[in-house]
């Protein structure tokens, strides 16, 4: 007998549902990057680069990454030739990370591989259906973060 991806004792559980879901879809982008020699962090990296060059506190800060782990992702994207660290001239401490012209396309074809396990995964749904859990998901990290702040404060 076939072993059900939703263990019985969780099906009516819909953080549980959340956190397997997540799980399985990182699994299916992992997949569909590892032929490129990326993780699906260092995918999120490129992409967030890809709209700007920034700093590697922002980096970190934006996607909720450690600095310690910050730096061996740009290490790492450094050696595939697609990410340089140029100092900041009005800061010398810190980095500002761009990416090369190698990176910009190298970056494009993660996005597409990443895509492709989005839609492998989004498959079942409707587009009706996909807008729905996009809008939904966004309220509730919006939420959620909003009470981790207050929480905080």
């Amino acid at each position: 007998m076939a072993r059900m991806p939703i263990p019985t004792s969780v099906a009516d559980r819909p953080g549980a549902l959340l956190v397997i879901a997540a799980r399985t879809g990182q699994e299916l982008a992992r997949r569909r990057l590892a032929p490129l020699g990326l993780s699906v962090q260092m995918c999120g990296v490129l992409n967030f680069l890809a709209a700007s060059p920034t700093s590697q506190h922002e980096l970190g800060e934006q996607l909720a990454i450690d600095r310690t782990t910050v730096v061996e992702l740009i290490d790492q994207l450094e050696k595939l030739g697609v990410v340089v660290r140029h100092r900041n001239p009005s800061d010398r401490r810190s980095y500002t990370l761009v990416l090369t012209p190698k990176g910009r396309t190298f970056q494009k074809r993660a996005a597409r591989a990443f895509d492709a396990a989005a839609d492998e995964f989004f498959g079942p749904l409707k587009p009706a259906e996909k807008k729905a859990i996009a809008d939904m998901l966004r309220r509730m990290i919006t939420s959620a973060d909003r009470q981790l702040k207050e929480l905080s404060a």
